[in-house]
């Protein structure tokens, strides 16, 4: 009799530690299992991540490319075209250069004929009140940037009466900066005469 209670406790026992062990190893999967689901939601949610930051950059793109097609546009629209006009005179060797040298009552004039040139003006000039015979100045005139004179072909000088044809002779032969040097000063004018031709360039 005392033998059976000994084998009873002792299978107790086998029976308490296998509940034990596997309340135990049940308890470790658990928490074996928990980690890797933490782990995996970690990793699911840096793969989303860098998803979200490329759709933002994404619906960035576009608003940079629209504002270069509006500057686009802007350019395209800005240029102007501008007219001018070229104005000559018809007949040849009807441009002339007048230089007066003045100093005190003494006035040298000397005259350079051309046998054309041009000036080019930005707006169509009015001229109804131009006379062919006397001409016009073309610097007082006219406004304008660009002027050309073409083959110098006749130049005359008149002296006072006045001065000696030894002293008229010396300064002939003297540089502008040289006669300026000695007093005198110039006025300069070129002038246009005879029908002027008014084309569009």
């Amino acid at each position: 009799m005392p033998v059976r209670p000994k084998k009873t406790t002792s299978a107790k026992k086998a029976k308490k530690v296998k509940k034990t062990a596997v309340k135990a190893t049940a308890k470790k999967a658990k928490k074996a299992k928990k980690p890797a689901t933490k782990k995996i939601a970690k990793k699911a949610v840096a793969k989303t991540s860098p998803d979200k930051k490329t759709a933002k950059q994404g619906k960035k793109k576009p608003a940079k490319t629209s504002v270069k097609k509006a500057a686009n546009k802007r350019v395209v629209k800005t240029p102007k075209e501008t007219t001018a006009w070229r104005i000559s005179p018809e007949i040849s060797q009807s441009v002339v250069d007048i230089d007066i040298w003045k100093k005190g009552d003494l006035k040298i004039e000397h005259l350079t004929v051309y046998r054309t040139g041009w000036i080019v003006v930005d707006q169509l000039p009015d001229l109804s009140g131009y006379n062919p015979d006397e001409g016009v100045s073309i610097f007082e005139e006219f406004e304008f940037e660009e002027h050309e004179v073409f083959d110098g072909s006749e130049e005359t000088s008149t002296f006072p009466k006045e001065l000696p044809s030894e002293e008229c002779e010396r300064l002939m032969a003297l540089s502008e900066e040289e006669l300026v040097g000695e007093g005198w000063t110039i006025e300069a004018s070129t002038r246009f005469s005879g029908p002027l031709v008014v084309e569009e360039v």
